[in-house]
């Protein structure tokens, strides 16, 4: 009776652990919301690349309440990155380091807009993501972005640059609106 009852529990904490995977539909909103190229991401969040002297200034006491050196709040600040139709958009608060000598030019954030060059988007019935990855140069550095976005449309964004080092970004996602 007891290792009845010991194999009982056993069994119950093993298929009490296994994982479980959420499939969705492919009539899910968010493939017609992919499908129609027209969102935007806004940015809640930013975390940085954190360094010494990103270190430095969090310890000057220049971080913003609520905020720290490894995620910076964003809410209502307007951050985003737009999809429509074959061209793409961003205006993203930087926090990080330049790498190499010279200004920022007129632009201190992430800008860019204009055609993205080997744009991919698609779906992972795996781990239930959509990914969208791209390259795009402006006047002061070259991007490549990385686009994580899930069923529940949230999604994160990852920026590379030439001269500046990396930054994430999360938020959520939605249509697109002609005024915007």
């Amino acid at each position: 009776m007891r290792t009845s009852i010991f194999c009982t529990f056993v069994f119950s904490a093993i298929l009490g652990c296994s994982s479980s995977k959420n499939i969705i539909s492919e009539s899910h909103a968010i493939h017609g919301l992919m499908s129609s190229d027209q969102i935007v991401f806004i940015a809640k969040s930013a975390n940085p690349t954190v360094t010494q002297n990103l270190n430095a200034v969090a310890n000057s006491g220049l971080i913003a309440p609520g905020s720290s050196i490894s995620r910076i709040d964003l809410t209502g600040t307007g951050n985003y990155l737009k999809i429509f139709g074959d061209s793409v958009s961003a205006n993203l608060s930087y926090y990080g380091e330049r790498q190499f000598g010279g200004g920022y030019g007129s632009a201190t954030g992430i800008e860019f807009k204009g055609l993205p060059e080997n744009y991919k988007q698609e779906f992972s019935t795996d781990k239930q993501k959509y990914t969208i990855n791209f390259q795009i140069t402006d006047k002061s550095d070259r991007y490549t972005v990385y686009m994580d976005i899930f069923p529940d449309q949230s999604g994160s964004v990852f920026v590379t640059m030439v001269n500046r080092n990396a930054i994430q970004f999360n938020g959520h996602i939605k249509p697109l609106q002609v005024e915007e």
